[in-house]
Order: C-alpha cells, then sequence, then structure tokens
C-alpha cells in the first residue's frame, strides 16, 4: 500500500527544517537532535499506514504522530515568523528588541525539545505496546513502483462516454424510444441503487439522435438530497431560456409562472437526475402543465418517484453487470491502450491477470462505478506480483457473501482500496475534495490555490507551476476513475470536477478516518454547534447557515483551514464583534467568499493570521479593506473579486510570495497601488491602468494569466510592458476609456510569445495579421471590437485555433467567409449579436473538426450555405432565429442539418 497521510505530513517538517536551516542558526543542536528522531519516526512509519485497519493501538500511534507534526511545524513556523517581523521594524529600540529575540529563542529552544521528547516517547511506546511488531508484519512496495507515469493510459475512460457502456445499448435505444414515440408516456424514470449507472445510461439517452431531433429544448438538473425548489426551477429555465439574463433575484412567483407558460408552449425534455424521495417531486411539480408537449426523464434510487410523478410513467429498472460484462469492462479499461496514431488497440492479456481480474470484479457487484474503479487501479499496474498484491487485499471479501449488505461492503472495500492505492501526494489531493459539498461543482484552480497553501502542491524549480502539477494530480485522480474533470474545448485550462456520490461516500469516511477534516452543516442560523465534535479536526468545513458567528468560541484553536460555502443566494453575517479571527491564529486558509460584514469593514484582527497562504473575500460585502493586511507576508493566495466600491489601502506590495491576485473591479478614485515587488505572481486579474501602472508589469515575468483594463492612452507602455511577460498563456484586455479610442491589436499582444488564450475587448476597426500572433494561440474571444473588415480570412490562418467566439458587435461588416482549408483544427465556434451580418459563406472544406457551433441573434444573418459541408458537426445551437420551419424535418433546408446528432432551437419561434 502507498505511503499514508501522516508520513506526508513528516516528510514536510523535514523539508521544512532542511529549506530553514539557516535561519535557524544558533539553536543548530536542537534542530538537529529533532532531525534525528524524525528521521527514525519516517523508517518506523513506512509500512503503518498499511496496518492501521487492524489495528487500533496504530491508528493511536499515527494519531499522536500527526499532532505532533503539526504542533513542530506551527512552533517553528511561528518563530521564523516572529524573528522576521522584528528585523523588519529596524534599529529602534534595538535593546528591548534583542532582549525579546532572547527570551523568543529560549522558548523556542524550549519548545523543540518538548517536541523531541514526544516523538522519543512515541517510538518508545512503540516496542512497549506491541506496535513495532504489528507493522512489521506489512509488506511495502517502492513509492517509484506507485508513482510510475501512466501517460499513455487511455483517457476516454474517465467520464461517461461509448465505450464504457456495456450491457445498455438495447435499454438506451428502447428509452428513446418511449420519450419520441409514445404520447400517452409524460414521466420516463431509470431507478437502481447508487453507482449502478442510472445517469450514465440518462446521459446517452439524452444525447441521443433522435431525442436531440424531436425536442426544442433541454435541461438538465441535478437535484441531490440538499436541493432548494428555486433552484431547481432557476436551473430549468437558465437552461432552457439561456439568453434571459440573470434570475437569481427573481421572485419564486414570478419565476413559478413563467416556466409554467413555458413548458405549455413547446416541447421540451426535462432531465431531473438523483430525485431521492416522492416528497422531493412534490415540491418541484408546481412548474409542469398537465398540457402535454414537455417530457421528463428521471433517475432515483427510489423506484416509486417515478410512478408518483406521474401513474402512467414508463419506469425502468437498472439492473447490474454480469460477472461476464463486468469483466468486458474493466478489460476495456485496463488492457486498451492507444498505439501512435491514436488508436485504441488491445494489449494481450496475461493468464493468470485474467483468471485473477475475473475473480476480483465479483467484489464489485455487478456495478459499473466499482468496476471502472477496480480497473483504474489495475490499470497502474503491469505484472502479476503487483496484481496479486491487490488481489490478496480484496480476497477476504471474495467468499461467503450472500446479503445485499456483504455485497455493498465489498463494493466499498474495492473503492476504498483506490485510495489505499494512492501515492501520498494524492491521499492529500483527494481527501481534500471532502470540504466541498454534495455535488458541488469544483473549480480546479481553487482547489490547486487550497493544496499549494497547504503544502500539497507547490511549484518546481524547472518552471511547473502550482497549476500544472495540480492538473497532473487530477488527471492521475480521473485515470483512477475516482473523478470526473469537465474537459470543455473552449477553454485552454480544465475549469471544473466533481465526484460521484458513492465515491464521495468513501472520500468522506477516509477524512474521518484520518481525522483529515470536520463538516459542519447548518441549516438556520440558530443551530448549535458540537463542540466536542470540531475540538480536534485541524480542518473546517462550514456549509451554509450563519455558523461562522460563534465558530471563535468553540473549535480548536489550531485550526488550519476553514473554508465557508453558501449556497445560492445565501450569505452569512458576521458582526464586527466576532472573535473568530484572534482566536485561530494557526490559520492557512481562509474561504469567506459570500459573507457579508457589519458595518462593509473587514475586521483589522484579520491581520493577526500571520501564517495565511491562502485568503478569499470573493463576492462578500466589503467596503473597506484594513492596513493590517500588510501582515500577510506568506499569501499565496488573495482574492479581492467583490463588485461594489472598496477602499483598499496601499499594502499588498508588501505580499511578496503572492502567486494569485484578484483585484476588485472598482476601488476608491484616489487609489494608486504599488505592485512592482509582486515578482511571483503567476494570475492578475482585474489589473486597471487607473489604479495601477503599467510599468509595475514589467517586474512581473512569471506572470502566465493576466486580465486588464485600460482607462488610459497608455497603449504604447502597455504592449512594451506585455512583451517583458515571457511566460504569458492567458491574456483578457478590456477598453474602459470615454470616448473608446481605436487600436491596433497587434501591437499589444505582438511580443506575447506563449500566448494560447486572447479575449479581446476593445475598439479596433481591423483585425491583425496573423504573422504578429503567437502560432500556438488556441483560444480567441473577441466583443465589442466593432471590425469592419471581416476578421475570418486572418484568424483562419492560425493553425491551432480551437475555440473562435464573435459577439456583440465584434464585427459590424455585412458579409462573412470561412474558405477551404480554413481553421484545421476548429472544434467551437460561436457568432453571437452580431447585428450588421447578413450573409455567411462556409466552403468545403472549411473547418474539417468543429464539434459545436452557436448562432445567436444574428437578426440580419440569412441562413447559412454550406454548413451541411462541415460532416465533423455534432451539436448546432441556433437562438433566437427564424430558421425554425426551415430546418426541422420537412423543412427546405432540413438536408443541411439532418445529419447533425444534436440540434437546438431556442427562442426561435418568436
Amino acid at each position: 500500500m502507498a505511503e499514508g497521510v501522516v508520513l506526508f505530513g513528516v516528510h514536510k517538517l523535514w523539508e521544512l527544517l532542511n529549506r530553514e536551516s539557516a535561519r535557524l542558526n544558533g539553536i543548530g543542536e536542537q534542530v538537529d537532535g529533532l532531525k534525528r528522531q524524525l528521521g527514525r519516526l519516517q523508517s518506523l512509519l513506512k509500512d503503518a499506514d498499511a496496518k492501521k485497519h487492524e489495528s487500533e493501538r496504530v491508528r493511536n500511534f499515527l494519531e499522536d504522530v500527526r499532532d505532533i507534526v503539526y504542533d513542530a511545524e506551527d512552533i517553528i513556523e511561528s518563530f521564523l515568523l516572529n524573528e522576521f517581523r522584528a528585523k523588519e521594524k529596524g534599529i529602534k529600540k534595538h535593546a528591548r528588541r534583542l532582549a525579546c529575540f532572547l527570551v523568543d529563542r529560549r522558548k523556542f529552544d524550549s519548545d523543540i525539545k518538548g517536541i523531541t521528547k514526544k516523538i522519543s516517547e512515541v517510538i518508545g511506546g512503540m516496542k512497549s505496546l506491541g506496535i513495532q511488531e504489528i507493522i512489521d508484519g506489512a509488506s511495502s512496495m517502492s513509492l517509484q513502483e506507485r508513482q510510475r507515469e501512466q501517460k499513455e493510459i487511455r483517457q476516454t475512460f474517465a467520464n461517461s462516454s461509448e465505450s464504457d457502456l456495456v450491457g445498455v445499448e438495447q435499454s438506451v435505444e428502447a428509452l428513446a424510444g418511449h420519450l419520441v414515440e409514445n404520447d400517452n408516456i409524460q414521466v420516463v424514470s431509470i431507478s437502481g441503487m447508487g453507482g449502478i449507472g442510472k445517469t450514465t445510461l440518462a446521459r446517452q439517452v439524452f444525447h441521443h439522435d433522435m431525442v436531440q431531433r424531436h425536442f426544442d429544448g433541454f435541461a438538465w438538473v441535478f437535484v441531490s438530497q440538499q436541493f432548494t425548489q428555486k433552484h431547481v426551477w432557476q436551473r430549468i429555465w437558465q437552461e432552457l431560456q439561456p439568453q434571459n439574463g440573470d434570475i437569481s433575484h427573481m421572485d419564486e412567483h414570478i419565476l413559478q409562472g413563467k416556466l409554467f407558460k413555458l413548458l405549455e408552449t413547446g416541447r421540451y425534455l426535462v432531465v431531473l437526475d438523483d430525485v431521492w424521495k416522492e416528497e422531493d417531486w412534490d415540491r418541484i411539480k408546481a412548474v409542469f402543465p398537465r398540457k402535454r408537449g414537455w417530457k421528463m426523464l428521471l433517475t432515483s434510487r427510489n423506484e416509486g418517484v417515478g410512478i408518483h410523478a406521474d401513474p402512467k410513467s414508463f419506469g425502468f429498472k437498472t439492473r447490474i453487470l454480469t460477472p461476464e460484462e463486468s469483466w468486458k469492462l474493466c478489460e476495456k479499461i485496463v488492457f486498451h491502450r492507444r498505439d501512435e496514431t491514436g488508436t485504441l488497440s488491445e494489449v494481450r492479456v496475461d493468464e493468470d491477470m485474467e483468471a485473477m481480474g475475473k475473480e476480483m470484479v465479483t467484489c464489485c457487484g455487478g456495478l459499473p462505478l466499482a468496476v471502472k474503479v477496480l480497473g483504474g487501479l489495475l490499470a497502474t499496474k503491469h505484472t502479476v506480483p503487483e496484481w496479486k498484491r491487490v488481489y490478496d487485499n480484496i480476497g477476504p471479501h471474495l467468499a461467503g457473501r450472500s446479503s445485499l449488505d456483504d455485497n455493498l461492503n465489498s463494493i466499498y472495500r474495492v473503492l476504498s482500496l483506490s485510495y489505499e492505492d494512492l501515492p501520498m501526494c494524492l491521499k492529500h489531493c483527494f481527501l481534500y475534495l471532502a470540504h466541498f459539498p454534495e455535488y458541488y461543482e469544483i473549480h480546479v484552480k481553487r482547489l490547486f490555490n487550497y493544496l499549494a497553501a497547504e503544502g500539497i502542491i507547490t511549484s518546481s524549480d524547472d518552471g511547473t507551476t502550482i497549476q500544472d502539477k495540480g492538473e497532473d494530480y487530477l488527471e492521475e485522480l480521473a485515470r483512477r476513475n475516482m473523478i470526473t474533470i469537465d474537459k470543455n474545448y473552449m477553454f485552454l485550462r480544465k475549469k471544473h470536477c466533481q465526484m460521484h456520490d458513492m465515491m464521495r461516500e468513501v472520500c468522506l469516511s477516509k477524512a474521518k478516518e484520518e481525522n483529515f477534516l470536520e463538516i459542519f452543516k447548518v441549516s438556520t442560523a440558530t443551530s448549535a454547534i458540537n463542540a466536542r465534535s470540531l475540538s480536534k479536526s485541524r480542518r473546517l468545513s462550514v456549509h451554509g447557515g450563519n455558523a461562522l458567528q460563534s465558530l471563535g468560541q468553540t473549535i480548536n484553536k489550531k485550526v488550519r483551514s476553514l473554508l465557508y460555502f453558501a449556497f445560492e443566494d445565501e450569505f452569512c453575517i458576521l458582526e464586527s464583534t466576532t472573535p473568530c479571527f484572534r482566536s485561530l491564529p494557526l490559520l492557512r486558509v481562509l474561504d469567506l467568499s459570500r459573507v457579508k460584514f457589519e458595518g462593509g469593514k473587514l475586521p483589522s484582527s484579520i491581520g493577526d493570521l500571520i501564517h495565511l497562504r491562502f485568503l478569499s473575500l470573493h463576492r462578500a460585502w466589503i467596503s473597506h479593506l484594513p492596513s493590517s493586511l500588510r501582515n500577510l507576508k506568506l499569501l499565496l493566495y488573495l482574492n479581492l473579486g467583490f463588485n461594489g466600491m472598496v477602499h483598499v489601502p496601499n499594502v499588498l506590495k508588501e505580499m511578496q510570495e503572492l502567486r494569485y491576485l484578484q483585484l476588485p473591479m472598482s476601488m476608491h478614485d484616489k487609489t494608486k497601488l504599488e505592485l512592482s515587488d509582486l515578482v511571483n505572481l503567476e494570475s492578475l486579474m482585474n489589473f486597471s491602468t487607473k489604479y495601477a501602472s503599467v510599468m509595475d508589469l514589467l517586474h512581473m515575468t512569471k506572470l502566465r494569466e493576466l486580465s486588464l483594463f485600460i482607462t488610459d492612452g497608455s497603449s504604447d507602455t502597455l504592449s512594451s510592458s506585455l512583451g517583458q511577460l515571457r511566460s504569458l498563456e492567458v491574456l483578457h484586455l478590456y477598453d474602459r476609456q470615454e470616448p473608446r479610442v481605436a487600436y491596433h491589436g497587434g501591437e499589444i499582444v505582438l511580443n506575447c510569445i506563449h500566448l494560447k488564450e486572447l479575449e479581446l475587448a476593445i475598439h479596433m476597426p481591423r483585425f491583425p495579421d496573423q504573422y504578429l500572433f503567437h502560432p500556438h494561440l488556441s483560444h480567441i474571444y473577441l466583443w465589442c471590437c466593432s471590425m469592419e473588415e471581416d476578421p475570418i480570412p486572418i484568424l483562419e490562418r492560425l493553425l491551432h485555433l480551437k475555440s473562435v467566439i464573435l459577439t456583440f458587435g465584434a464585427f459590424v461588416g455585412r458579409r462573412m467567409v470561412c474558405s477551404k482549408g480554413g481553421f484545421p483544427q476548429l472544434c467551437f465556434l460561436k457568432l453571437e449579436e452580431l447585428e450588421e451580418l447578413e450573409e455567411w459563406i462556409v466552403e468545403e472544406g472549411s473547418m474539417p473538426l468543429l464539434r459545436a457551433l452557436t448562432i445567436c441573434n444574428c437578426r440580419k444573418l440569412k441562413l447559412p450555405g454550406g454548413i451541411n459541408y462541415i460532416t465533423s458537426l455534432k451539436e448546432l445551437t441556433i437562438v433566437g432565429m427564424k430558421w425554425k420551419e426551415k430546418l426541422v424535418l420537412g423543412g427546405e433546408d432540413y438536408y443541411k442539418v439532418q445529419n447533425i446528432p444534436n440540434v437546438q432551437f431556442i427562442n426561435c419561434d418568436e
């Protein structure tokens, strides 16, 4: 089994001592003694994690070690920070400072002796309590074996796809037929236990050609256990009417009426995924009219939910896979590889591996999720002995299973094995996902910065960034089928990831077992906090409610991370007298997104949190930031992305470790920030020439992502500054000058030699020649540019473009032409609000790889000729155009779209 979470903490402490050895000069004897004990501890811990499930003594031992390691890290970092702050005060009051310095050193010396003694006692206790004998019985494998790279393993299996389907092909056809051809059926329900493949089956039905052609619009909503009526209605409306703007503040009764009327007037398919109880349907049903036309595809663990929704519904109960089907699915995941041309090929299966594999899949109880996870685990093993180790761990569960509970236990054992097999760093990454609420769409950049703040991932001297390493981690978890990643060709980077609910249960169970974090859910502001349950955990995740008010009086004072997750339009109100900050001095991660601070002032006590690496105030209600923020010298991530006007003191320049900084959109007019010392920044968002100097960018040579607002005539200076950012990959540039000034966009981005994603919202009558852009530019988004010349002849010669969006007056000409051979790599194209566009010609041979095309509110545009030439097109979305009658079955131009699997018409009847 892979090394455990506790050993990872010991490694981190060892690295800290080595890294700061020079600053700890003068007390080297005590530090050397601590390092010797840590060295002994590392060798003893090597196999302890594998035995924790078999022995309570081992579990208690690991918990003691974890607490000691955390305490040691806190002591060392506090000492180093205090010493640094003392030096900053200069030579004033030198005698007093020297006296304090000697006192601090003596206390630190004493604390380190205490930690060393505790480790010595723990090691001694291992022998006297027989813990060493228990641990010595474990076998181990080298970390190098476990971390062998799997880059050649298929990525197809990370998400539900056609290649993952086994045994359900006929079911997909039957369910699609009931939705389209049977007018007497309003609701089709799919029921079955968790992990059996209900959502995968529903997704295949949802995307079936016949279904996509039959309905006018589609909505997919995850319901889950903690849903609200308003949220479900909002999601349905937003998916059926995506162009109708923000409805988050719409009155619930008005929303109900609008949605009811909409469903009365068109053929819509609504998917409600994971409805748990009959009562849940009763809370949602008010928006669904009796008049037929709309249909529903519903998934639930409860077979009765579909019948309750519609007594005439067609109910389909998913079945488990047979042993043969289970092995077929597992084989696909484990033994299929891609050759050099990208074609899937089969690998010869060793007979011993096949025999063990067929036995092991019986432990999955026929659940596709469990089979996929087992396949993801076995795919990382390449020899018979490696397979035998996995087999031996599952072995005790292969015999004697007769009841459903036995089957469930064996399934969870398989899912747990995927966790146990992870290397140390990936275990931490996986456990961190337990912070997020159920069905939460996890923003990967946010996750990476959490992990970086806790030291779980770090940048490297070879140029590998936190983002790079984080994506590698997530890819590995996805290859093991432990998470799914949203891989959207519209964006350079991955945006979101999610976990299946059964895998989330494993994640929560392991987090509890490791005492990794405590989750506090609260539905009302008056809910009581169980202080006893929060007294030991070093991480706390708060889901909803107003519990932050009293946390400071109840939780462990050594808490390292506190994350608050608000639901929907909810805000937590934090009073100015709240003792939360001062009572949690060791916090490293603090996320107060969507917290409303009394009086709009962030308490000055925030400056006491000198260990902070991560601070998010995204969408918080704040109008004034305190100057005490200057004390947060170790911050790596700072998000000040609130929308209102705010006072920001000129103290950000002192946070020289920052890697990510998001500034407020609007600051007081007199604000002038000095940012040139932030030389480690990799992402800088909402930088404005109104509040800071463009020249400051010259020093930020590590920047990879920049969003910038131009408020004055500084294009020449801007161009030269951007030219120094040799690592810049993503640039978002917005013009906020009044009146608007015409730019030559190429001059601004000419020297951005590694640019891959570009967004321009600047007045630009002509698009620059393609030679001014980096040849590997892959994503471009243009809006409000008022280009008078057709930009397509230039854009289509950028050979690596994968997505292009032209919107809101990006082009104000009448005619646009996509020529033969143009856009050889383009996957996504969106044309929106191009009000003067009348003619768009698509020549045969243009855009040979285009998969998705959206045409939205281009009122004067005639039906484009040549769409039928784009044989690769899978999704066509038409919004607010009067073409529907011509393109539906029987229409005069139906032949142009008849081979496109998914054609959607939105607001096309008006």
